[in-house]
């Protein structure tokens, strides 16, 4: 074949390739019409399934801070020690709870006012003698040194017990049977095998409290509609 008529050929190819592209783009089937919708409703199905399961940790946590150890109870009434360096979490919402549960009567608040200062006292005085020294500062510590900072930690657990059924005692003598059942629930001061129960519980809590926090959502109370998680 001569070299002219072979150079026609191969452009007529060429030209027709590139008219034929448009045609192949165009006859490309698109997604279907419901795709992206579906994908809309698949993105918000898993939001929803989250947003449940952040407001199902929620009601767990409000669950375990019901019963028995109440929000840091055994730890206010002296029964479980704290760790070194501990923070004592207080909240005048869990009294003001307990109160509101308890259906405290008008003769029965100036019992209740005296219990509930005995609980702020043994926070302020537990917090005070569980204060942890710092690294350096432990280390300079002699043998009897640090056993005497653990025996003001002891000493104030004991005091803070006393106060606590200095307080409870009349308070208790002052409640119908029902708010006598309702006390029992939610302040426990059970076998030693329960308060260890308490303060596992306990721990537990703070653990929750702590990843609440790290979420960016105040512990017991859940996100509101439409808040974004922080990351």
């Amino acid at each position: 074949m001569p070299t002219r008529l072979v150079r026609r050929a191969s452009l007529t190819a060429l030209v027709f390739a590139a008219l034929s592209a448009p045609a192949f783009a165009q006859t490309t089937p698109p997604g279907p019409p419901g795709d992206q919708g579906h994908r809309m409703e698949r993105d918000r199905g898993h939001r929803m399934h989250h947003g449940d399961e952040h407001h199902g940790r929620m009601h767990t946590h409000r669950r375990m801070e019901m019963r028995g150890g109440f929000g840091g109870m055994p730890a206010m009434l002296g029964i479980v020690p704290l760790r070194p360096g501990q923070e004592f979490r207080f909240s005048e919402g869990r009294l003001a709870f307990l109160k509101a549960e308890l259906k405290i009567t008008e003769a029965q608040t100036k019992a209740w006012d005296a219990f509930a200062a005995a609980l702020r006292e043994n926070v302020a005085k537990l917090t005070e003698a569980y204060k942890a020294p710092d690294r350096e500062a432990m280390q300079k510590m002699n043998p009897a040194e640090r056993l005497a900072w653990f025996e003001k930690a002891v000493t104030a657990r004991a005091d803070a017990v006393k106060r606590a059924r200095a307080t409870m005692e009349p308070l208790y003598a002052s409640l119908g049977d029902d708010q006598k059942k309702m006390f029992d629930r939610f302040v426990p001061t059970g076998a030693m095998g329960d308060d260890r129960m308490a303060d596992r519980r306990e721990r537990m809590r703070e653990r929750m409290e702590r990843r609440m926090e790290h979420r960016g959502h105040p512990p017991g109370q859940p996100p509101q509609p439409g808040q974004p998680r922080q990351q």
